[in-house]
Parts: C-alpha cells; sequence; structure tokens
C-alpha cells in the first residue's frame, strides 16, 4: 500500500509539473494566439477618422515622433481586413495630400508601425503613376552599382539632399488579395522609393545614406 501512494504522488506531481508548460491560452480557451493581431492602441489610431481623412505625419525633428521612426516594424495579416483597410485607405489619402504630396509612405510615418508601404510605381508609366500598397515587404536583392540620388521626406520635412540608391533591387511582398509575390524593380526611381520606404520599416531615415 505505501508503494502504491508513492506512485500515486509522483504520477500527480509529473502532471502537475507538465501542465506548467503549456501555453494558458491554449490550456483553458483552445484559442490560438494572434500575435500579429491589431493592438488595442492601433486600432484607435486607424479608427480616429473616416477612410479617406489624413492621418497626421510624424516629424523627426520632434523628439517623441523620432522615436517611432526608428522602430523596427512587425509584419501584418489579414485576419481582420476591416481595420487593415481603414489603415492602407487612410494611408493612400495621406500620402496623396495636395500639401504634402509625396512618392510613398510607410506605416510608421503615420504610428503604426507594421510592414505596410504605399509605392507610386513610375516604372508603369502614364502621367499619373499608379500607386501600389505591398504588405510585409523585404528586399532580397539588391545591384551591384549605386546611384546617388536626390531624396527627401514627409517625415523630414524642409531637407532635401542625396542619398546612395541601388539601381535594382528584388523585392517579395504580400498583396491583400492573400498571394506572395517577387519582383524585380529594375526602374532605377522606382528602385529608390521602394529602396526609401523599405527602409522606414526598418527604423533607417534617408539622411543615414548621404554619404
Amino acid at each position: 500500500m505505501k508503494h502504491l501512494f508513492t506512485l500515486c504522488a509522483f504520477l500527480s506531481l509529473v502532471g502537475f509539473f507538465g501542465s506548467c508548460d503549456k501555453d494558458p491560452e491554449m490550456v483553458y480557451t483552445g484559442t490560438p494566439v494572434d500575435e500579429l493581431a491589431f493592438t488595442d492602441a492601433e486600432k484607435s489610431l486607424i479608427y480616429s477618422g473616416e477612410a479617406d481623412s489624413l492621418f497626421y505625419v510624424m516629424n523627426f525633428f520632434i523628439y517623441a515622433d523620432s522615436l517611432v521612426l526608428r522602430t523596427q516594424c512587425r509584419d501584418v495579416n489579414l485576419n481582420d481586413t476591416t481595420t487593415l483597410f481603414r489603415l492602407i485607405d487612410r494611408m493612400y489619402t495621406t500620402v496623396k495630400n495636395p500639401a504634402h504630396e509625396g512618392v510613398g509612405i510607410a506605416a510608421p510615418q503615420i504610428g503604426i508601425c507594421r510592414n505596410i508601404i504605399w509605392v507610386q510605381r513610375w516604372d508603369k508609366g502614364g502621367i499619373n503613376p499608379p500607386f501600389e500598397v505591398y504588405l510585409n515587404p523585404r528586399i532580397t536583392n539588391y545591384s551591384d552599382t549605386s546611384a546617388y540620388r536626390s531624396d527627401g521626406c514627409l517625415s523630414i520635412p524642409g531637407v532635401s539632399e542625396n542619398s546612395w540608391r541601388a539601381k535594382w533591387v528584388d523585392v517579395e511582398y504580400d498583396r491583400t488579395d492573400g498571394t506572395h509575390n517577387h519582383e524585380r524593380i529594375s526602374q532605377a526611381y522606382t528602385a529608390h522609393i521602394f529602396q526609401h520606404e523599405i527602409d522606414h520599416l526598418n527604423g533607417i531615415l534617408f539622411i543615414d545614406r548621404l554619404y
């Protein structure tokens, strides 16, 4: 009987310590945690205006804003399409603001540290080249040669300098339809914009590439 009691106590301890390794969320609810879900703070900012309203643009010369601009961004997923589309619609309205129009914008510039950019595709021609949005973009390859090109930024108002940029880049990205894509951006100016905007997602500003 004594040996039986000891065995039962041992098995109880094994069961107790074994359960300590489990994610409490999984143990009690069985629901996986979406680590890429928009936070309450992000949703509050995203829904602070209508889909066609401007975001405030982070200003590098304001200390609190500069900390946001230096933040490494996280990926985004398509689980909350309503919030995602409100965000990208407002980003588009912001980059197209006639008072301060740009050729690209990245989510950290409006205070959302997620891997989302808009780029004006000058390589697709026309009088008014189209803007396209890219989710989770990454540069996978750079040309061996670089060019010293004029550069500026909506988040560094009044400053225009030259920065070093690769002449072409290979990029991979997700689209809002859920597809994953790979593309070589061979037109130098469009490649420049991609590099500028993806730099933002890594906390890098064009002034870091002046020399």
